[in-house]
């Protein structure tokens, strides 16, 4: 990406409108407007009006099955705001590597990923019924600058069980070159042993799967989530884990 205080970003979008889905032009980033979807945002300019973090930004957003998708701070899930003081100037003309990662069940490990973060806003979408963890990578593929818990299947609404996946991109005032030089995708096959099985109680058997984890000493039993800035090891609670996904 070039264009060193230019505009606006790039996202990731999972989506079901179909290939040809856009969104709208400036600071939505190509993905707001869209309807059913969930984006991972690369943002690269300050919009003080629709509540960006900074100028430099990754972000997580959705609006859920019932409305359209914005780069608004009210659809928010999860953002990673210090890209700036970590060296990564994503606008630089530099090529940079990046890795969206989500796998079935809360793997929550601050030992190993610190970087936790996820809004109020975001438990709309967290439930014990198909949890999963969201990961995204930027340059260091060993350290992921976002790490939340959701639930597509309450992001999402799909019928067919399948999405669409692809990239957007916009401009408004300023300008940026925005280039995807190649990518991949590769799907997630679960491990059929991990299915919840008969005459195994269910909310151990989910706890199980879950690999929920003890917090000063006592398990988990509901699901954290961590406002941006916020201490990552004071988790707050939601819903709390009583049957298998």
């Amino acid at each position: 990406m070039f264009g060193m205080g230019g505009g606006d970003g790039f996202a990731f979008v999972i989506q079901t409108q179909g290939p040809d889905a856009m969104g709208t032009r400036g600071n939505e980033n190509g993905f707001g407007g869209i309807e059913n979807s969930v984006a991972i945002e690369f943002d690269t300019y300050l919009n003080k009006d629709i509540g960006d973090v900074n100028d430099m930004h990754v972000a997580v957003h959705t609006g859920g099955c019932r409305q359209r998708n914005s780069a608004h701070e009210q659809t928010l899930l999860s953002s990673y705001a210090h890209l700036r003081s970590t060296g990564r100037f994503i606008q630089d003309g530099a090529v940079h590597e990046a890795r969206i990662e989500y796998t079935p069940g809360l793997d929550f490990n601050p030992d190993t990923q610190p970087n936790w973060s996820s809004s109020e806003y975001a438990q709309t979408f967290v439930k014990s019924d198909g949890m999963g963890t969201l990961r995204v990578f930027l340059d260091d593929m060993d350290e992921a600058v976002i790490n939340m818990p959701i639930s597509l299947k309450y992001a999402l609404r799909l019928e067919t069980g399948k999405a669409y996946v692809g990239f957007t991109a916009s401009t408004g005032d300023m300008w940026q070159n925005h280039d995807i030089l190649s990518w991949e995708f590769k799907e997630y096959v679960s491990d059929p042993e991990a299915a919840c099985s008969l005459g195994i109680l269910k909310r151990a058997q989910c706890l199980e799967e879950k690999r929920w984890p003890l917090f000063q000493g006592a398990a988990l039993t509901g699901t954290p989530y961590f406002e941006p800035g916020a201490n990552p090891w004071e988790p707050s609670f939601g819903s709390v884990c009583t049957t298998c996904p």
